[in-house]
């Protein structure tokens, strides 16, 4: 076991030894680290290849490379001395060159060894380290500018003839754009014959004689160039000043040589001799500003080149990397801060410690660890370090932890800010973050777990750096989390490629216990000799402040402060500001003799003096509470209205207060925030004391919570969004609030966490703010700024509150505590199930959200009332249930169950796997494995999907959902485990054998047996598993545990190839040799990266919870009979399920119970989580459930602002799930052209009749057999008569009259069975005729009163998908859709009256697409719209073409879509109905839409909740009224949803298309499926209705609730 061991040189280092690697450990992440690309020590003259000095934040308009000459260095030949480095110190720093990356190229060209190599391969040499420089993309267009002093000029111009002539590098050579020469000998020189004689006795340098005057070399170069550089820009300068060398004194290199003569050259002089034209003294010499202004006139000229577009995307993915990772303030701000107050020469002692040294350039100790008392200048430490290593060429990034603010004091918004940085530094983190906001857009908002195990371990940790980066993280004590976050800095450390400086007031020995301590540590702590010189800079910088006759007297004050101040620079600050308040000697003297040393009687000695001042004693103390007990510091602007509404008086101005009052507790920083000046005065204020300046911390939370609340219910935050209901609801008119209602509005629920719960006044003040409409007001500002996540923690804070208060206010009664209780609920759940719909439409929760909320919910009987409001009806669900919701398979068992971040699977026992997606549960398609799936299982990268049955693995593409791969297997597949980026698939066999496959190339790479280690009696005990669960880390172990009937828990090793141990109830055996006999019925290994926790679920009924990195039992509970257990994916939550059908829900560290869901119904088959972890899914007999459990939205551990309370779930909490056996669905459904009624039938056969008005069932009229489902109804108003199908594929026609108050259905006219499936029934105007179709024959029979006759048939052979129609221009005509042909025929004898090749829908529709649904639209029926669609089983969108309906005539030959309606081509998820001139359809984000035949614009009216969607697809039908009212059916119910229409927005209007383009092929796109669009196809007139898509066979519709 690895444990840390303190080296004598302050260090920790890991005790542990190494490991050989293997086949199956290379499929996991390397732990190896890789050396800097910074070297220990440097060369004087500098490091031979590439080095990049600079590399701007901003993405790089250029590229600059520099290369030195003969003898030089790439340090060296540019720098004077040693603080002239001018391309890395002065060029950086220069506005001109804020954007360019800026590179040295070294090699070897000294003439003090004998060398083989010439100017060529200089050449090449170059070319290739700009071809393979990491730091320059290898697709870059970015421009490349080259300088080159001396014998560099002929290198680069080598280079770049290369770069021509060589294939390989063509995108090199594009990319040149300029070269500037200093000095350079283009024709050669006559001083390197001479220097060729001198050198020639010590070795050949064929460097040397390629500078000989007119040499080959240089001929060769000057033939060649000038055919390349026409389109260069060509910089010459030339030296002017000679100097001495051995044979006299001269030009090294004459003008002649050193100019080119071309015309795209410019030339100048520099007043410098040939050593000095590349290195100048100062940025204001003029050969330095000659230069200078040359290189910068060609990257401005370079910039304005750069395409716009190119900046448009790199503005745009900075403006996603900021949304992603909701990083709103600029990290820099703090380091500017700190910088701001740290004098000059100040903390640079840190340079002269070997430790930091070491950290610095070794890689083999990648953590350096600082601590020191409080207040001893660690944060101005951490801003010196972190402004030292950019000085030094470096990368890093920082974070600043601050206990007084909440938000920068947890462990999330480190991560996020520290993805932020490394994301802006290195194009490559840039496009991981990327990829992952692409899959995971709302990851900032998840629990730290999640963001480290998404962001760092499944990503950034995963990048190939070749850089180090350093990360500086200041003052971890002040983190609420900080053993946490010393975990994850250990796994960060370990990649090579990340060196990590902390600072703290906490030893690292504290830290010990972390196990697998795999890195190295250097424990630093500061002293007090450390300190004191930078005190004494302080001292001496503002001693001419300090009061004093003479410079004798300020030198023994500075000595005597600089003594007592024992290394705290808080001590000597206050000390200071104390001082400059007296004036003589004998006060001064009596000042520093009394003032005392300690810090807590310095903050006494400060707060009597505030005592004793004659005014502001009430407005010190409110500024104060607000500093100490705010959430996050507030700015001066924002605290000068709390104030004013705290303290109820006018404020002139807050700074000048502070300044006044409290200036030695209080400042200001340079943004303006107002800041405590220590964490230890923060403290010391919320101690108890007699001080009346002392701050209870609940009095102090109350007063800010209350101030916060008489903001929250003033005019400024009234609603103008319960005005007259019409487009205000999208766009209420901006607001002018304020500066104060950010902090009102987000911070409310951390100070009512920390406000006593006796407390009444709180009460009744929250209770006043949630009866009013201002909390409505409050929801849509914390929706438009994408904070919704502060509703939950409010109604947790709510929760917690009341819970508090029932163990101190007995009994707990009364309107406002039931008011809270409610709104507790109520602000989760619109969270969750409306968090979307108001992330777009924030003003939505004035008009449209509370109306579908449950009924006894606070905001729907506070707000769903009103009569702007929409209105819906018929739902008997009274409050918010957990089951969000339910699909059901008829004839069919669910097998397994998987889920990823965005979509979740289910597997049936016919072999079908049904793909839904996570967060609208509604279906996506469905894949055919071929025999019964047992297993399932999301890659964590969400690239694929795997499945097993007793014979095969199938892998499939989730971007396509395409078969990837099919592997056959012999023995079942116990567990799979995707890795290595879903590149390799793990699956533990029933034959004891571990398989890997190469999921690239499609191969079985290896096998392994984990019994062959056993002996004897050992091998045959363990021969047959019964269940497997693989533990896949990158960070942490890697294991396999295997069940066994009746033995221990054997665990194997997957990196090692070897056995683990064996776990008994009491856990290792190798401590402990008792056995049992227990079987151990599941496992479960905690998903979080980093922990090393496996839960067991035993047949006794017990619970255990094993520590892996030790053997032990950490802990157990009895009696809980779980048979199946689930991980969440941030290991913070344990489900389990059993044979009876109960749900539990535990704390995974704790196994503490939260949550319980007893059922009447089959036991659990299996459970899963969605990849954010907050919901819950388990499959049990026919069924699938989705749970939307509270519990599982608790605080995170580094969120819980409360520290005078308990957690937010004091007892586990418990509901029922009552037998779905009891509902009884709906199948069918027909409106009446009046609109009064409507007609239901339901899966058991029954037809139902309904009222609009009321939404109410009224009376059940007939029905078919028992037990056979109702597919589609017909009735007609004018005639009464209904008919109707049923899946048996019975058809009967009643004719029905109204007898008030009920109905009378009359014996059937017409009973028959067609011998296959129907699949449409249509009838004329009067129901004198019905057509009844199936897949090969359509039966017209003619009904009268009395009697029904079959007129005629129609045979079909393999006709394919097929709608009929009545012409909407001729009712005694029918209309019959194939493919892209039209067919008319007479309702009268159905004879075909079109010719006999039909009429050609042009469009060029697909085959395969098939048609949905036929609508007259528009008026008087002029329009046709038709919508087609995918086979079941497809995921694209609907797709809808609009024809004149006139041209559906019987002299026809061909139709076309009308161009002007093409843009409702992908705009319709499914069509609803027409209302008047309005067409109304469904659209892909789920609102009621409608177009009128005139407008060309799409109107938004009203969006159908996510959870109604989500429903199976033939179990879901919309229709609209004649009145407008929308009906809607949801599972066993019909909602009428009243008053939508009225609603409206319209939309930017579209650009119509061209015929052309109208004609295009309608190819499917995005994720959706058939089976959904075509159940909601509205009535094609108020007759017909049906379920399912023609042209496609229902086997056994699923059904939802």
């Amino acid at each position: 076991m690895d444990r840390y061991t303190h080296d004598r040189d302050g260090s920790y280092a890991s005790s542990s030894g190494g490991r050989t690697g293997s086949l199956l450990s290379r499929t996991f992440t390397s732990r190896t680290r890789r050396s800097p690309s910074r070297e220990p020590a440097e060369d004087i003259k500098g490091p031979l290849g590439l080095t990049t000095l600079y590399d701007p934040a901003e993405p790089a308009i250029t590229d600059l490379v520099f290369v030195h000459g003969l003898g030089g260095g790439s340090r060296s030949t540019w720098a004077k001395d040693a603080d002239s480095f001018w391309p890395q110190d002065w060029l950086p720093e220069d506005d001109a060159f804020q954007q360019v990356r800026i590179h040295t190229f070294g090699y070897n060209s000294s003439w003090d060894k004998s060398s083989t190599l010439n100017i060529h391969d200089f050449a090449k040499s170059l070319l290739g380290s700009l071809y393979d420089c990491p730091q320059i993309p290898r697709g870059s267009t970015t421009p490349i500018v080259l300088v080159g002093h001396s014998m560099g000029g002929l290198v680069i111009k080598k280079a770049y003839i290369l770069a021509r002539q060589m294939q390989e590098f063509e995108s090199v050579a594009a990319r040149v754009r300029a070269m500037f020469f200093l000095a350079t000998p283009h024709r050669g020189s006559d001083l390197a014959q001479t220097l060729s004689r001198i050198l020639h006795v010590a070795g050949p340098r064929p460097f040397v004689d390629d500078l000989h005057r007119n040499s080959i070399a240089t001929q060769s170069i000057n033939d060649e160039f000038p055919q390349h550089c026409e389109d260069l820009q060509l910089h010459s300068f030339y030296e002017t000043v000679p100097m001495s060398f051995v044979t006299g004194k001269g030009l090294i290199v004459d003008k002649d040589s050193a100019t080119l003569g071309y015309r795209n050259e410019r030339r100048e002089y520099l007043n410098a001799n040939h050593r000095e034209v590349c290195k100048f003294p100062n940025r204001k010499d003029i050969n330095y500003r000659t230069v200078r202004n040359a290189l910068a006139s060609t990257i401005d000229d370079l910039k304005a080149e750069v395409p716009a577009t190119r900046y448009d995307l790199q503005t745009e993915q900075r403006h996603l990397l900021d949304t992603f990772l909701g990083v709103s303030d600029a990290p820099e701000d703090d380091l500017m801060d700190i910088d701001q107050r740290r004098l000059p020469s100040s903390c640079e002692w840190i340079e002269t410690r070997e430790s930091f040294r070491r950290w610095r350039d070794s890689s083999d100790t990648p953590m350096f660890w600082v601590s020191a008392k409080p207040a001893t200048g660690k944060s101005f430490l951490s801003g010196y370090v972190v402004n030292y290593l950019r000085s030094c060429g470096q990368d890093c990034v920082f974070y600043f932890f601050a206990y007084n603010d909440k938000i920068k004091s947890t462990i999330s918004t480190f991560l996020r800010s520290v993805a932020w940085q490394m994301a802006r530094l290195n194009p490559q983190i840039l496009q991981i973050v990327l990829n992952i906001y692409d899959k995971n857009d709302q990851l900032s908002k998840m629990d730290y777990r999640t963001i480290w195990r998404k962001l760092f371990v499944d990503g950034i940790l995963k990048a190939q750096l070749d850089a180090v980066l350093y990360l500086v993280v200041d003052a971890l004590d002040e983190c609420r989390s900080e053993t946490e976050t010393v975990t994850l800095l250990l796994k960060t450390a370990e990649t090579g490629w990340v060196r990590i400086l902390v600072t703290s007031r906490n030893r690292f020995d504290a830290h010990n216990h972390i196990t697998q301590p795999d890195t190295k540590v250097f424990s630093e702590e500061i002293r007090i000799e450390d300190t004191a010189s930078d005190i004494s800079l302080y001292l001496k910088a503002n001693m001419h402040r300090l009061p004093s006759i003479n410079d004798d007297d300020r030198q023994r004050m500075v000595g005597q402060i600089l003594q007592k101040s024992a290394g705290c620079f808080l001590w000597v600050c206050l000390v200071l500001q104390e001082l400059r308040q007296v004036h003589t000697s004998t006060e001064i003297k009596q000042v520093l003799e009394n003032i005392p040393s300690d810090m807590n009687e310095l903050y006494h000695r400060i707060l009597d003096n505030m005592s004793s001042a004659p005014y502001g004693k009430l407005l010190a103390k409110a500024i104060l509470t607000w500093t100490v007990c705010s959430a996050r510091p507030l700015t001066t602007h924002e605290l000068h209205h709390a104030l004013q509404l705290d303290i109820k008086d006018s404020i002139d101005d807050v700074k000048r207060s502070i300044s006044s009052y409290c200036h030695q507790l209080i400042h200001v920083d340079s943004q303006s925030r107002v800041q405590i000046v220590h964490q230890t005065a923060r403290d010391f204020l919320l101690r108890p004391g007699p001080s009346e300046f002392a701050i209870a911390k609940t009095e102090g939370n109350k007063r800010l919570a209350m101030a916060c609340l008489d903001y929250l219910n003033s005019n400024e935050m009234k609603s103008r969004g319960l005005g007259r209901f019409s487009a205000r609801v999208f766009s209420p008119p901006a607001r002018e609030r304020n500066p104060f209602v950010s902090y009102a509005c987000t911070s409310l629920f951390a100070h009512v966490s920390n406000v006593s719960s006796t407390d009444d006044d709180l009460l009744f003040a929250v209770a006043k703010f949630l009866n009013s409409s201002n909390v409505l007001s409050w929801i849509e500002y914390l929706a438009e700024h994408s904070n919704l996540d502060c509703l939950i923690k409010t109604g947790e804070a709510l929760r917690n509150y009341l819970q508090r208060r029932t163990r101190h206010v007995s009994p707990m009664i009364g309107k406002e505590a039931a008011l809270l209780d409610a709104w507790a609920t109520d602000l989760v759940r619109l969270v969750t199930r409306f968090g979307k719909n108001l992330s777009e439409t924030p003003s939505s929760i004035y008009h449209l959200v509370p109306p579908f909320c449950p009924r006894e919910t606070a905001v729907r009987k506070q707000f769903a009332l009103n009569s702007r409001s929409i209105l819906v009806l018929g739902l008997s669900t009274a409050n918010w249930d957990d089951c969000l919701s339910t699909m059901y398979y008829p004839h069919e068992i669910t097998c397994s169950l998987s889920s990823s971040d965005a979509f979740f699977a289910v597997g049936l026992s016919s072999g079908k796997i049904l793909i839904y997606r996570v967060f609208t549960c509604q279906d996506v398609t469905t894949l055919l494995h071929g025999g019964p799936v047992r297993l399932m299982e999301f890659g964590p990268a969400g690239k694929v999907l795997s499945s097993a049955c007793a014979k095969s693995v199938c892998v499939w593409d989730v971007s396509t959902w395409q078969l990837r791969w099919t592997f056959n297997i012999d023995k079942q597949c116990l567990t799979l485990a995707l890795v290595d980026g879903d590149r390799t698939m793990m699956g533990a066999m029933k034959n004891n054998h571990l398989l890997l496959w190469d999921l690239v190339d499609g191969q079985l790479v290896a096998s392994f047996d984990w019994t062959e280690q056993l002996d004897g009696a050992s091998a045959k005990a363990y021969r047959r598993p019964t269940c497997a669960a693989i533990h896949a880390d990158p960070t942490e172990q890697n294991l396999l545990a295997i069940l066994y009937r009746g033995q221990d828990i054997l665990l194997w090793d997957l990196e090692g190839e070897s056995l683990y141990d064996t776990y008994g109830k009491r856990g290792s055996r190798q401590s402990d040799g008792r056995t049992t006999n227990a079987t151990v019925w599941s496992v479960a290994f905690n998903s979080a990266p980093g922990t090393n926790l496996l839960a067991a679920a035993y047949s006794d009924g017990d619970l255990i919870l094993f520590d892996t990195s030790e053997g032990t039992v950490k802990a157990e509970v009895r009696h809980m009979n779980a048979q199946t257990l689930v991980s969440s994916p941030n290991g913070r939550t344990l489900a389990s399920g059993d044979s009876a059908g109960t749900v539990q829900v535990f704390e995974f560290d704790t196994l503490k119970l939260l949550y319980r869901i007893r059922s009447e119904e089959y036991g659990i088959k299996a459970l899963a989580f969605s990849g954010d972890s907050r919901r819950l899914l388990d499959i049990r007999g026919s069924h699938c459930r989705v749970w939307d459990l509270m519990v599982l939205l608790r605080p995170d551990i580094d969120e819980d602002n409360s520290e005078t309370s308990s957690t937010l779930f004091v007892a586990p909490q418990e509901s029922g799930l009552s037998s779905s056996e009891d509902v009884v669905l709906i199948t069918a459904l027909v409106c009446s052209a009046a609109g009064d009624m409507f007609f239901c039938g339901k899966e058991d056969g029954s037809i139902w009749l309904y009222e609009t008005r009321s939404a109410r069932q009224l009376q059940r009229l007939f029905g078919h057999a028992e037990g056979v489902s109702i597919t589609q109804i017909l009735f007609d108003d004018y005639s009464g008569m209904m008919s109707v199908a049923d899946s048996s594929s019975r058809i009967t026609v009643r004719k029905l009259s109204r007898k008030s108050p009920v109905w009378e259905c009359a014996e059937p006219l017409l009973d028959d069975r067609v011998n296959e499936a129907v699949d449409q029934i249509i009838a004329n105007r009067g129901h004198t005729r019905l057509l009844v179709c199936s897949p090969t024959v359509d039966t017209l029979y003619a009904l009268t009163t009395d009697e029904c006759e079959a007129l005629a048939k129609v045979e079909w052979q393999d006709r394919g998908s097929y709608r009929w129609s009545t012409h909407p221009s001729d009712q005694h005509e029918l209309i019959l859709i194939m493919g892209d042909i039209a067919h008319l025929y007479s309702w009268r004898k159905m004879k075909r009256l079109s010719h006999d090749e039909g009429i050609l829908l042009k469009g060029s529709i697909l085959p395969e697409l098939c048609i949905a649904s036929v609508l007259s639209c528009f008026s008087n029926g002029g329009f046709l719209a038709m919508e087609f669609s995918e086979h079941a089983g497809a995921h694209a969108r609907s797709k809808l073409l609009l024809f004149h309906s006139s041209e559906f005539n019987a002299t026809c030959r061909s139709t076309t879509s009308v161009p002007r309606y093409a843009y409702l081509c992908d705009e319709v998820e499914s069509i609803i109905g027409t209302h008047g001139a309005r067409l109304l359809f469904l659209n892909s984000a789920g609102w009621i839409c409608s177009t009128e035949q005139d407008t060309l614009t799409v109107q938004r009216h009203f969006f159908i909740p996510a959870e109604w969607l989500s429903v199976n697809a033939e179990l879901m039908m919309i229709r609209v009224v004649r009145g407008g009212d929308i009906i809607f059916v949801k599972g066993h119910e019909v909602a009428v949803i009243k008053r939508g229409l009225e609603n409206s927005q319209p939309q930017p209007q579209p650009q119509p298309q061209s015929q052309s383009q109208s004609q295009s092929q309608l190819q499917p796109q995005d994720p959706g499926s058939h089976r959904r669009k075509a159940s909601l196809i509205a009535s094609m007139h108020p007759g017909p209705s049906t379920i399912k898509g023609l042209g496609q066979r229902t086997e056994s519709p699923s059904r939802s609730s």
